[in-house]
């Protein structure tokens, strides 16, 4: 006997409220339940009708057992058992136009969408329900005429459907056949029937035939002759829907619109989203809806024009360069192949005008041609793809090196060269620069190394100078190191750096564990130093105390104030005065030329701060670092200068502090230039001069918190981040609260206009007040991966410019109490934060009930073993993975590191409520301590769009892997999968019957 199943597809209620649409996921069902959804191409017919309909659908496709399926919604669905396992499997889809909606209120239940629609019958939604979510994916509609009243009805049917607004912008060609099925009864005069179908055809042009037009691209009639025995009138109607169905499919071919099982999935899924949203359907745009057009676009392409034309590039060849860009940021693998035409106007031309327009004083006359010249090499480029197995990426990456000549004149530090659409994350040797994307596209990933990627050729100057450059992984969240500024004060947290450095050990550097480094003043010298320069801590240490001492050895005297001291005295009144004028002529106190030539000395004068670090033939793309320094408007502002681009770079005024980065690569500034500007503080030196990019100085002036101003750098940078890993901020000494009470004026020269404004600068160092205000306001549960090391200055002075008490407060973070414990638990934080979690399938619903299965591993960014062996040191006790509430997975150690590829992995499955559950996982230290991974607090269904995972028209890194493909530990992950993919398997009552834990459960 047959089990019965629900085929259950789309349900509509309707009430006070609104109206539901519940989608009961039978569609992604059906697709799951193909063999090679990616490979097969569905035809999906619908069948509107009754109980007529029903039992002809039961003999026409007897496999199916249609009678025996129940359904509780308007729309079901199923797939043609003999067709499943074909190249063209056949979908069935069935209803009643005129079935009826519940009006009882209805629970709303995850993944429910509830519209504004209270106006429509329940009529009128259903019709708009087939229109908007069914019939643009079909190919073939049959409507059976005996389960409607008359054939009128028919025609309204049909003309209510066209004038709920079709979403489908498919060319008439290809869109879906209809056929209504007479039944003539035996006894009808032939003349009679064919009376009535002339009055169908009339009903037609009477109600609205152009509507009925441009929503179908045929209607015809199929009579069955009732005379004729049973069989041969269902053979010919069989016949007739599997020619109707070969030749739209045929047709749907010819015209670049054939879509896979896996993409029209992907499809409905963005119609349904545009249907509860009201928003007209683009078939084009659903195509992007995991990787829509970049906003700044236009921008790129603007700047790009002009600086091909300031390089002497010919128009011809940037808009051929521009084409092959557009083309490869498009046609991924798995993307449909539509007519070019219509992707590049619908994506691209908008965009293209935009950016002519921006750049026209560069282009001249020539810029109205501009967009009809990039769409000739587009659809140039797709016929090159389409009719062979030439890539988008090949074709690009061919096309670069054609016109090497021409493009390799062309520098920019704002924009990724390779694919136009990106800004520039990394620069190679030669100061082209790439995307994080394209290192993985056009680069070769490392063996040992998580989303590490080998450039072994620039593709536009044909260098064969290598870069080696290292990417976050997606679902991984930065790590971030803000250092405040203080002057000489910048030796306290240099101190806790060599703590921290102390407990990592000798072998896990730093620098390894941090994603971006942020700081104003001392601090941006110390990020310039362990980021910029990579020193190690304690050589940064060294050349800070170096450099501090040499600056500020000696204020600057005038030959005047020295005569003056010696004929009245070191105290002298008058030597003073002239002393200060001398300063203040001066713009500064101490020698400007002394502080240029050490920080020459100590920075070394070539290199920019947006260039590479190594030597020979083979560079490496160093972590990203921001330096903070404040332009001398008058409205003052800060600026960033760092080794990295927002991805909203064109949208600098929209922000506190500007981004910067030079319009030409040569005007790009030096490493010691931006160390200048950052320390310029007002009264002890003067302005730094950075040429065309201006005057700046002290960045501690507007933004001494670095941890507020980094947070926003960020989210900039990484906007598809969710969070952070870790904030690690690094204080220069806290005063002690001062009292409720304001103290009373003394006399003038202790409480007059120049101590007071001095005391109130010095005040703005102390980021106490700030860090405690950005603690408040986050949410409690994130609070734990927000750090901040810091110690009173007692009754130590205030001063930046005093060496004399470098060493004092050193010896206030030496003589902290508990400085070596708190120091222990951020490198601690640190090396728990470069591991993170990834899928490595979809989740898995457990068969007959709500619970999923997730899959994945614990995977580590960076130097694993000594991550590993510094963590081991610190924490020789046994550590595990665990949950909010239960045991996951014990740390192995060096156990979990592949002895075939280096890496580490360690399998974990997890048994959840739902994908959209949130969840944590954390290395548990001790029995008190336990660190959150990177990128968590999330849930599996960001996790798994983060990865891509569904991604049913292709990925933006095209498929390439973020390492080299291991026997040993992929094949370790396949067998767990599969093992565990038998228990899923499972019916509810039977997981129901055994101990099972669900994550987000507490055992009582």
């Amino acid at each position: 006997m047959y089990r019965k199943s629900d085929n259950s597809w789309l349900e509509v209620n309707t009430g006070q409220n609104g109206a539901l649409v519940r989608d009961h996921g039978r569609l992604s069902q059906v697709i799951s339940e193909l063999p090679q959804p990616e490979q097969q191409f569905p035809i999906l017919s619908v069948f509107l009708g009754g109980k007529r309909k029903d039992h002809i659908l039961q003999i026409l496709f007897p496999h199916n057992n249609i009678r025996r399926t129940n359904s509780g919604a308007q729309v079901r669905l199923r797939c043609e058992t003999v067709s499943a396992e074909t190249n063209e499997p056949l979908l069935l889809a069935d209803g009643d136009l005129g079935g009826s909606t519940s009006c009882k209120p209805q629970q709303m239940l995850p993944g429910d969408k509830l519209i504004s629609c209270r106006t429509l019958s329940t009529t009128s939604l259903l019709q708009q329900v087939y229109s908007r979510l069914i019939f643009p994916f079909a190919n073939l509609i049959c409507v059976f005429a005996i389960d409607f009243p008359d054939l009128a009805s028919i025609a309204q049917s049909l003309v209510g459907c066209a004038g709920a607004g079709s979403t489908s912008c498919l060319p008439l060609s290809v869109r879906p056949k209809v056929i209504v099925v007479l039944e003539d009864g035996g006894s009808m005069e032939p003349e009679s029937l064919e009376h009535d179908i002339a009055r169908f055809y009339d009903l037609v042009r009477e109600i609205d035939r152009p509507r009925l037009q441009e929503s179908f691209s045929s209607l015809n009639v199929i009579r069955l002759d009732r005379s004729l025995p049973e069989t041969i009138q269902h053979e010919r109607l069989r016949t007739s829907i599997r020619d109707q169905q070969t030749a739209i499919q045929a047709v749907r071919r010819a015209h670049w619109y054939h879509y896979s099982a896996r993409q029209l999935g992907g499809l409905f899924q963005s119609a349904l989203k545009s249907f509860v949203a009201e928003t007209q359907f683009d078939l084009v745009q659903a195509t992007r809806m995991d990787f829509p057009v970049s906003t700044g676009l236009p921008h790129h392409l603007a700047h790009f024009l002009e600086a091909g034309l300031r390089g002497g590039c010919s128009l011809d060849t940037l808009g051929r360069s521009i084409a092959s860009a557009l083309l490869m940021d498009h046609y991924v693998p798995g993307m449909m192949l539509l007519e070019p035409r219509i992707v590049f106007r619908t994506l691209y031309l908008p965009a293209v005008v935009r950016g002519g327009q921006r750049a026209s004083p560069a282009l001249g006359q020539r810029g109205d041609e501009l967009a009809d010249l990039i769409e000739r090499d587009f659809v140039r480029g797709f016929r090159r793809i389409s009719t062979s197995t030439k890539t988008s990426v090949e074709l690009q990456r061919e096309t670069l090196m054609s016109l090497s000549h021409e493009l390799g004149k062309i520098q920019s530090h704002t924009i990724c060269l390779y694919c136009l659409v990106r800004c520039a994350q990394h620069c190679q040797r030669c100061h082209h620069s790439i995307c994080d994307n394209c290192a993985q596209v056009f680069g070769s990933p490392a063996s040992n190394v998580e989303y590490q990627f080998t450039l072994s050729i620039c593709l536009l100057c044909l260098s064969r100078d290598k870069l080696v450059v290292d990417v976050l992984p997606p679902t991984m969240n930065p790590t971030i190191l803000a250092i405040d500024g203080g002057g000489v004060r910048g030796v306290i947290p240099l101190e806790y750096l060599i703590l921290i450095q102390e407990s990592l050990g000798r072998d896990c550097k730093l620098c390894d564990l941090v994603d971006l480094s942020v700081g104003p003043s001392s601090g941006g010298l110390i990020a310039l130093g362990i980021s910029g320069m990579e020193w190690d801590v304690s050589t940064c240490s060294q050349m800070f105390d170096r450099l501090a001492r040499r600056i500020f050895e000696e204020r600057i005297q005038s030959s005047l104030s020295r005569m003056l001291r010696f004929l009245f005295g070191q105290y002298s009144l008058l030597g003073a005065i002239f002393q200060w004028l001398s300063w203040f002529c001066q713009d500064g106190c101490y020698d400007t030329r002394i502080f240029d030539a050490s920080l020459r000395e100590a920075f070394r004068e070539e290199r920019r701060i947006f260039g590479v670090v190594g030597v020979n033939a083979q560079s490496k793309s160093r972590s990203k670092f921001g330096v903070i320094a404040t332009n001398i408007a008058k409205e003052t502002r800060s600026f960033v200068f760092g080794n990295f681009n927002a991805v909203d770079w064109f949208a600098g005024q929209k922000h506190e502090y500007q981004l910067f980065r030079a319009e030409k690569a040569d005007d790009e500034p030096l490493i010691w230039e931006v160390a200048r500007a950052t320390a310029a503080a007002p009264f002890y030196f003067s302005t730094a001069n950075l040429g065309p990019s201006g005057s700046f100085q002290d960045g501690g002036l507007k933004d001494n918190f670095a941890a507020d101003i980094a947070r926003r750098i960020c989210r900039r940078i990484w906007p598809s981040k969710p969070g952070i890993t870790r904030l690690i901020s690094l204080g220069t000494g806290r005063t002690d609260a001062p009292s409720n009470r304001s103290p009373a004026f003394r006399h003038v020269f202790r409480d007059g206009f120049f101590p007071r404004s001095y005391e109130a600068f010095m005040s703005q160092m102390d980021a106490t007040p700030k860090w405690l205000r950005m603690k408040n306001e986050l949410d409690e549960a994130l609070r734990q991966d927000y750090l901040r090391l810091d110690v009173p200055l007692q009754t130590l002075p205030c001063t930046i410019d005093d060496t004399g008490m470098m060493d004092e407060y050193r010896n206030l973070v030496i003589g902290q109490p508990g400085s070596g414990r708190m120091a222990r638990d951020v490198a601690s934080a640190l090396l728990a934060g470069r591991f993170y979690f990834t899928l490595r399938c979809v989740p898995e619903k457990v068969t007959g009930g709500e619970y999923v299965w997730c899959h994945g591993a614990v995977q580590c960014k960076g130097p694993v073993r000594e991550i590993v062996d510094s963590l081991l040191a610190n924490h020789p006790q046994r550590m595990e993975f665990v949950n909010d509430t239960e045991h996951l997975a014990y740390f192995g150690g060096l156990d979990d590191i592949c002895a075939a590829c280096g890496r580490y992995s360690k399998p974990i499955s997890m048994l959840l409520r739902n994908c959209d559950q949130p969840t944590n996982i954390y290395l548990r230290v001790s029995r008190e301590k336990q660190w959150r991974i990177s990128g968590f607090p999330t849930d599996m269904s960001s996790v798994a769009a983060a990865q891509k995972l569904e991604a049913p028209f292709g990925r933006p890194d095209h498929g390439h892997p973020a390492v080299v493909p291991c026997a040993s530990c992929d094949g370790t992950m396949v067998h767990l999968a599969g093992r565990r993919r038998k228990r899923t398997s499972a019916p509810t009552d039977e997981l129901a019957s055994k101990r099972v834990c669900v994550v987000g459960e507490v055992r009582t």
